[in-house]
């Protein structure tokens, strides 16, 4: 083993989509990162089966975005109907034109993996140890030490800090001994991942069915494959339900046979909303919780992998600048604080969606038609993915963000940059990896000299939004609307720190970002 390998900058412990995006983030600043999986070979089945229009820019800024083409397909609507056929719930996924990215993409997630694994290999500062198994964790005031084991050895890696992304059964969450806050709900449902012969004969309805006599779902689980999920009823056995009789007896609701289709798998499971209590380490801090490692919740919100992603991104950035003395440690306590927050948000919202379409009681089920189905347009439930307060994209009132932001952000989605055309960029991406102060005004006459200077030192830019860069006027019209101010500071990943109005709060801004992040004098 090389010794960059036994001793990185980063550890990374599991190698999913989670894992894979940390490791990239970090390698692409130049960082050495080692990654322990206990697996020899990625897993060539699907489990997540689409992502929100801001993990594809996340995904867009560690180069893989062509890549997904040919296995993601847009998703036009998002559609809940009882056992009827009566359409309970409607959400319009059409593109918005102020983002690049669907607002749902279905994806094929071997296809992401490989991707991602190609990727990862591009960068020869990433190394992937699979076939090793972490097995002991010791935290020093400086470092982090990982035993890990192979078929025919033990050893020691060492790094300034590590982040286990290692699933819910994580051996890093095990190590820390950290509880789970657990939600009430729980249920056991199916999934059936499949392969139609013909995808005309069997096209996907992204539907999700409440039907108290058999709650299932329709998905897309991108080009040529779907998912069906079904919900186990009391009067059968986990045993009974979990064998593939049962799975071919399930989807024949969707006319789903043998001779139509290719049952890729079928796995029962109860899902459970679970949020870690604690995301760092007590003691020195040198260790993370990242994705299912920190939080699992129902597939209902197709946000699982998503917050996984959100995680990835958030530890990258901070850790990156901690790592180049550019921030003091102090900045990795805003992981948690912003992370947590947003993961329960989705939990709730994922178990929410499983209890609606989860009722089994005929009697519930019928006042939750004649509930829903009697709302006056203004009171129905949002219809658009614009009314839709997603997750990741709200605004968040703990971590790093401006102090007295609250009053001068408006809107579901203020907290995020949209993404437009631009003549800087062929991608059209302005923001992401580093962060970007966006502004109408002259930057010479709106930000002092020292504080351009040290914003630079943190790996920040400048973008003076003109004409000519911003060829829509999107960007312009999004800080006078939306901000609304001439100028918005804009993090790596997307979300917005805070805006100026003139010389004095641009001051105010940038001094207190450099304070907060633990800038060097």
């Amino acid at each position: 083993m090389r010794e960059d390998a036994a001793n990185p900058d980063v550890l990374v412990v599991g190698y999913g989509p989670v894992g894979q995006v940390l490791s990239i983030m970090l390698a692409q600043r130049g960082w050495q990162v080692t990654v322990v999986e206990k697996h020899i070979e990625p897993y060539a089945l699907p489990r997540a089966v689409s992502f929100d229009r801001h993990i594809g820019r996340l995904l867009g800024t560690v180069g893989v975005a062509d890549a997904l083409v040919p296995v993601g397909e847009a998703t036009e609507d998002y559609v809940v109907v009882n056992g009827d056929g009566q359409t309970l719930m409607h959400f319009d996924l059409e593109r918005d034109s102020r983002h690049r990215w669907p607002e749902t993409t279905a994806i094929y997630q071997p296809g992401l993996e490989a991707a991602l694994v190609e990727r990862g290999e591009q960068l020869s500062n990433l190394r992937v140890l699979r076939g090793h198994e972490a097995v002991g964790l010791t935290e020093k005031d400086d470092s982090v030490q990982l035993a890990v084991r192979t078929a025919d050895s033990e050893h020691t890696l060492t790094a300034r800090w590590l982040v286990g992304c290692d699933g819910a059964n994580s051996h890093v969450r095990g190590h820390l001994d950290v509880p789970f806050s657990v939600s009430d709900y729980a249920a056991d449902w199916m999934a059936c991942d499949v392969m139609p012969h013909d995808p005309a004969q069997l096209p996907s309805g992204n539907v999700q069915i409440a039907d108290p006599a058999q709650p299932r779902v329709d998905l897309s689980a991108g080009p040529g494959h779907n998912r069906y999920e079904f919900l186990r009823l009391p009067e059968q056995s986990f045993e009974d339900f979990n064998t593939v009789e049962s799975a071919w007896r399930l989807l024949g609701h969707f006319q789903v046979t043998p001779d139509k289709a290719t049952l890729q798998r079928y796995v029962a499971y109860t899902c459970v909303g679970r949020n870690a209590d604690r995301w760092r380490s007590d003691g020195p801090g040198r260790v993370f919780l990242a994705g299912d490692a920190a939080h699992t919740m129902p597939p209902h919100a197709g946000q699982g992998m998503c917050t996984g992603i959100r995680d990835a991104t958030n530890l990258a950035w901070k850790l990156h600048l901690v790592l180049a003395g550019s921030a003091g440690e102090e900045l990795l306590d805003t992981y948690e604080a912003e992370r947590r927050p947003d993961a329960q948000r989705a939990i709730d919202l994922s178990v929410t969606l499983g209890e609606l379409i989860g009722t089994i009681d005929p009697a519930v089920a019928g006042y939750r038609d004649s509930a829903l189905l009697s709302l006056s347009p203004e009171d129905a439930p949002p219809r658009t993915a614009e009314e839709f307060a997603r997750p990741g994209e709200e605004a968040v009132k703990a971590g790093l963000f401006q102090e007295a932001a609250d009053g001068m952000f408006a809107g579901v989605d203020s907290r995020v940059v949209p993404q437009a055309r631009s003549s800087r960029t062929d991608a059209g991406e302005l923001c992401g990896g580093d962060f970007v102060l966006l502004t109408l005004d002259d930057p010479e006459t709106l930000v002092e000299p020292g504080l351009a200077g040290r914003l630079r030192d943190l790996g920040g830019e400048i973008v003076h939004l003109t004409p000519d860069v911003d060829i829509d006027g999107t960007y312009t019209a999004w800080l006078r609307e939306k901000v609304p101010a001439p100028a918005a500071l804009v993090r790596p990943d997307f979300q917005v720190y805070g805006a100026a109005r003139d010389r004095t709060e641009m001051t105010e801004l940038l001094g207190g970002l450099l304070k907060a992040v633990g800038a060097p004098s």
